[in-house]
């Protein structure tokens, strides 16, 4: 710390307003701070050096008024001065410190700037304009991207005369991927796919400028991400045939990225059972390459075979063939795995993506036993296979889809069980948010016996459970939805009444600023359908269940950040069909209730249907008619 000191203190001085102004890099106070982290030693030292190779040629003849260096020191001082350059930026490029990026090119521009004023004979090179945008690549800025940063960076090394490598252009590539990574951008893949092409033209391109651009491209959000990224694969495998080149070999990563493009292209768009077919004969041509070329760089490993189960559990909701192709594949795996190929052994994800396919489908008991699997061979000391909340909260979900009395009482099962691990101290298995969702989702549709009261009281637990410092396990809109939910579904006498103080405590939290449980369309249309499902009990129940539907709709017609659907004109109607008597009065409120969907441009079939169901079928023929008509007029 002294020799740092002495250093600084005999440099600053001598840089007056002619010359920039010290990085943070020198400063010691900054270094008096990153002394703290041991790993920083080398780069600390080399710094050192630095300033003090700056200060001798500074001081001349001058007595030196620092101590002299150690063994470890000299060898650092007898380098190159801008290998010690080199060596301190890359030291603090990869150090992950929050202000490395900008403290690395202060430094940079420092030792170029001694260097104009006679100091270094050398200037910066490649090396160091390198580090310095790596630097950024690894960094997190909010007011400017990294690519930004990054090609400005290479712009002033261009003027410097420092001509960019292969290096170079693959870092303000990733620079791309990880910008693209938080917004997808047509204009980024764009950018990214024409710096690869001019690499191309330079010559310089590798295996890593091209794998790079189809992560980008699969990351990109454009409607033709797979089919783009497969191009560049194949552009990949086609110059690599024509050359023989090495460095641009298509490798396992470059297969990889593809399958992945196809696996996460649109979550639940059209066409995924053929994206994920597709995806796995990328995996059949994987296999054959690496049969016939004899060679480890195309070899697919667990993450190729998972990717593409991925794909397949996507495409489950659409064809229900792809989960027990999900299951086939993971099936595949194991025998691989048995056969002595390590490299494809399934982990956590392969597991939780075959049972997210069964969820979908509505496979409970699949996924369950799944869950099991996984849990004796964590328990015979498969550590890879230990399940998590995502696992458990997977197979609840599975539950809850389906349905039924079974259904609820083994998601309740599941819960208590999650439960009891977590309080021996397994963290990996809390329950969460989700998790008590699902279980309230499963009794909501079991219709057992006070299903609706157990799924309230869960909510109490949640909401005891945040208060005593659980924050995420605090229950939010959905949850709340989904028991008011369960009321209407249910056959309690007084569900009506039940869902509007749960809308009430909702809004009553809103005022009080917690807008995590802020009702949404869903929570209206969920209590006007528990107000149109009272159909039990005397008239005074029934008339009380009607003023609550009648409120909750006018309600959801006054707010400025919820709107009316469709849905809610059909439960409305629906309302008026079970608990308002047949006759004029009826008929009067629903075509002033269809009058309403129509002026907003909400009245659906769906509508339209349930409108013929509330009035007798010349009024509803009528109500339509006249509407058509008013609406041919206005056009």
């Amino acid at each position: 710390m002294k020799i740092r000191r002495a250093a600084f203190a005999t440099l600053l001085p001598l840089m007056t307003s002619s010359s920039p102004s010290p990085c943070s890099g020198f400063s010691a106070s900054n270094a008096s701070q990153r002394r703290k982290n041991d790993k920083d030693f080398t780069a600390k030292i080399v710094e050192d050096v630095v300033v003090r190779d700056v200060s001798a040629k500074v001081r001349g003849n001058k007595k030196p008024t620092v101590k002299p260096l150690n063994t470890r020191q000299k060898s650092f001082s007898q380098r190159d001065p801008i290998i010690s350059l080199n060596m301190n930026l890359d030291f603090l490029a990869k150090s992950g410190q929050k202000d490395a990026a900008i403290r690395c090119e202060e430094m940079l521009l420092r030792i170029d700037a001694l260097h104009n004023d006679g100091y270094y004979e050398k200037s910066p090179d490649v090396v160091s304009y390198n580090s310095v945008i790596n630097a950024y690549a690894h960094g997190r800025y909010a007011r400017s991207s990294r690519s930004g940063n990054a090609k400005r960076i290479m712009k002033l090394m261009k003027e410097r005369g420092v001509k960019p490598n292969t290096i170079t252009w693959n870092t303000i590539l990733r620079c791309i991927l990880k910008d693209i990574g938080e917004k997808p951008s047509k204009e980024k893949v764009e950018e990214a796919e024409s710096i690869v092409s001019d690499m191309e033209e330079a010559a310089i391109a590798n295996t890593i400028s091209y794998n790079t651009v189809i992560s980008i491209i699969s990351k990109g959000g454009m409607n033709d991400s797979p089919q783009r990224a497969e191009r560049w694969l194949h552009r990949m495998l086609s110059l690599y045939e024509a050359t023989q080149n090495d460095k641009i070999q298509p490798d396992t990563c470059s297969f990889n990225s593809v399958i992945h493009a196809y696996a996460n292209f649109g979550k639940d768009s059209l066409g995924a059972p053929d994206r994920a077919r597709r995806a796995e004969e990328l995996i059949r041509q994987m296999e054959r390459l690496h049969k016939s070329g004899g060679s480890d760089n195309v070899k697919p490993d667990v993450v190729s075979y998972s990717a593409v189960v991925n794909a397949y559990s996507r495409a489950a909701s659409q064809d229900k063939s792809c989960a027990a192709r999900a299951m086939e594949i993971l099936q595949w795996m194991e025998e691989l795995r048995e056969g002595g190929d390590k490299d494809v052994k399934p982990n956590l994800r392969t597991y939780t993506a075959v049972i997210n396919a069964f969820a979908r489908i509505e496979a409970p008991e699949i996924a369950d036993d799944l869950l099991s699997k996984m849990k004796k061979s964590h328990e015979a000391g498969d550590s890879s296979l230990k399940p998590d909340t995502v696992c458990y909260s997977s197979v609840l979900d599975a539950y809850a889809k389906k349905g039924g009395e079974e259904c609820a009482f083994r998601a309740e099962e599941l819960l208590h069980e999650m439960i009891d691990l977590y309080n021996k101290g397994d963290n990996d298995v809390k329950p969460n948010t989700q998790t008590y969702r699902s279980v309230i989702t499963a009794l909501g549709r079991s219709r057992q016996a006070r299903a609706a009261e157990k799924a309230e009281q869960i909510l109490e637990e949640m909401e005891y459970i945040s208060s005593q410092g659980a924050k995420d396990l605090a229950p939010n809109t959905i949850v709340y939805n989904a028991v008011i939910d369960a009321y209407a579904r249910s056959k309690c006498v007084s569900k009506a009444h039940r869902a509007e103080l749960l809308l009430e405590r909702m809004l009553e939290e809103t005022q009080r600023g917690n807008l995590s449980v802020r009702p949404d369309t869903i929570t209206f249309n969920s209590v006007i359908n528990a107000a149109a499902k009272s159909t039990f009990g005397d008239a005074i129940v029934r008339k009380e269940a009607f003023l609550i539907g009648l409120n909750a709709f006018r309600h959801v017609h006054k707010l400025d950040y919820c709107r009316p659907s469709s849905i809610t004109y059909v439960s409305y109607l629906n309302l008026l069909e079970n608990l308002v008597e047949s006759g004029d009065d009826r008929d009067s409120m629903a075509e002033r209730v269809y009058g309403l969907s129509h002026s907003r441009g909400l009245s659906s079939e769906a509508v339209k249907a349930q409108l013929r169901k509330t009035c007798t079928p010349l009024i509803a023929q009528r109500i339509l008619s006249s509407c058509d008509d008013c609406t041919k007029i206005k056009s």
